[in-house]
């Protein structure tokens, strides 16, 4: 695992074993089982780097309104929600326990991608 420093609070980790080697081998099977658990229950969330860079440069926060044009299959979605709900968190100085008043309006113009925003 490797800690990207560039995102806030040192909470992305890369993984630098192969999809495919962590799904073949046999002694890294523990680890894929519980990494496909972790993300089915929402503990994590896997994505590529590239993907979770626009939400970085766009440095949202809590006041903000975003309109996601391509957001199917949501992980940026999520993660521009994450970083609206975290900058809420620390403008108001403790955790959250009112809403935000920004928001994300999630679309995509291909209709089966944009089911997909719904499961």
């Amino acid at each position: 695992m490797d800690c990207k420093p560039y995102y806030k609070n040192d909470i992305l980790f890369e993984m630098m074993i192969p999809r495919e080697l962590l799904k073949k081998n046999i002694g890294l099977k523990q680890i894929h089982k519980l990494v496909m658990s972790m993300a089915d229950s929402g503990l994590i969330t896997r994505q590529e780097i590239v993907s979770m860079l626009p939400p970085l440069l766009l440095d949202v926060h809590a006041d903000h309104s975003v309109f996601d044009m391509c957001a199917a299959p949501g992980s940026k979605t999520a993660q521009l929600l994450e970083l609206i709900m975290a900058s809420n968190s620390l403008e108001l100085g403790r955790p959250n326990t009112e809403r935000p008043k920004g928001f994300v309006v999630a679309n995509d113009a291909d209709s089966k991608r944009a089911f997909m925003l719904t499961h």
